[in-house]
């Protein structure tokens, strides 16, 4: 319901900035290979995620949307940004740079709350060992099959079927959306509590077994 409020809220008088403070979930999101926004806004194909974007921002999520060429300037945002923890998701050849930067973290020592790969165009290969979920969405013909799941990961893997969608639109379809922002608003408030906990241990000097028991709560889901 706090998330419906502040989103009719930042509807009315939507206001974004990238120097906002990362309290615990950014999001950064990665066009597919037909995105010409450089010579004008409008010129791509992948129209969902702009919405996505939006909408997380509004609710209070830090969301950035970008090339799929852009990974090393996310990564220096990230380095700066320090978030509790992030989310990566790509349409078409931004689901490589999704899963490109998701694997980088592991340098920075942040964590992956979620990897959202919509019809990715090629090998797929191993999802990185540090994402705590990630789900793959393709069509009826996927060019390069499923994410596999090694029995090596700890976490959340999750390949779906999208029926009736072609490649330049797909990520436009509500199911999809509204899993990937479901998953997110779903991270997000897992973070908060990781906070929160955290923050109270604190003050009573209490230490360890926060992101043990949380972890365990999300393998528990995969079982």
């Amino acid at each position: 319901m706090y998330r419906v409020m502040l989103l009719l809220v930042a509807l009315g008088a939507l206001v974004i900035t990238s120097t906002k403070p990362a309290q615990a979930v950014d999001v950064y999101l990665f066009r597919g290979a037909g995105d010409f926004s450089f010579v004008q806004k409008s010129l791509h194909f992948s129209r969902g995620l702009d919405k996505m974007e939006n909408l997380l921002n509004a609710t209070g999520i830090y969301a950035r949307i970008t090339r799929w060429e852009n990974t090393a300037t996310i990564y220096r945002e990230i380095s700066k940004r320090r978030p509790q923890s992030v989310a990566f998701i790509g349409h078409s050849m931004g689901a490589f740079a999704a899963m490109s930067m998701a694997s980088k973290m592991k340098t920075l020592g942040v964590r992956v709350a979620y990897v959202g790969l919509i019809d990715i165009p090629g090998p797929i290969g191993a999802v990185s060992s540090n994402v705590e979920v990630a789900e793959n969405f393709y069509h009826a013909f996927p060019v390069y099959g499923i994410l596999p799941r090694p029995s090596s990961h700890k976490g959340i893997i999750a390949n779906h079927y999208v029926f009736g969608q072609i490649h330049i639109s797909m990520d436009d379809s509500s199911r999809i959306k509204n899993a990937m922002i479901s998953a997110i608003w779903q991270a997000d408030e897992r973070d908060m509590r990781r906070q929160y906990t955290r923050s109270q241990n604190q003050k009573k000097g209490v230490n360890g077994g926060i992101d043990k028991t949380i972890t365990a709560s999300i393998n528990g889901k995969a079982n």
